[in-house]
């Protein structure tokens, strides 16, 4: 991390370009293709839509102005009524690991959502992100459930 410091609040259509550079390199990461039309698709709806809109959180460096990570908080209702809040994506870039900046935007993620009166809180987490397990841990999050995966596209 450079010695500047962290700026985190709530993204603006402006700022569509980094998103898109941060959630390539999230995505990318997991060893995943980059779908662009997928992404404005999902970045659009979340970032005019009246109840999610709020939901996008970016860091910015200060000294540099370049948006080094990001934190998606949506609204969800649950199949009996409830309503919660679902992490979507969380990514830090590798230089700004570390510091603090993931437990600042997971923590503003989720004022976000108790100003938006969700009940609950759920996020997947891949086997891959053993870091953000620990980060999600040291947040109160507890395992509920386990999700297992088949992919009926490899022989």
């Amino acid at each position: 991390m450079t010695d500047g410091k962290i700026k985190v609040e709530i993204a603006s259509p402006e700022q569509i370009d980094a998103l898109k550079e941060l959630t390539k390199l999230l995505v990318e990461g997991l060893g995943q293709d980059f779908e662009p039309k997928r992404f404005d698709w999902g970045i659009r709806r979340r970032l005019y839509d009246p109840l999610q809109r709020h939901g996008i959180l970016i860091a910015t460096d200060e000294e540099t102005e370049d948006v080094v990570g990001m934190i998606i908080a949506e609204l969800r209702v649950d199949p009996f009524g409830k309503s919660e809040g679902y992490i979507k994506q969380f990514f830090l870039k590798k230089e700004y690991r570390g510091e603090g900046i993931g437990h600042v935007l997971l923590r503003n993620a989720l004022e976000h959502l108790k100003k938006i009166q969700v009940d609950k809180v759920k996020v997947n987490i891949r086997e891959e992100a053993k870091r953000a397990a620990k980060l999600y841990k040291q947040m109160d999050f507890r395992k509920k459930y386990e999700v297992l995966e088949l992919d009926l596209t490899e022989d």
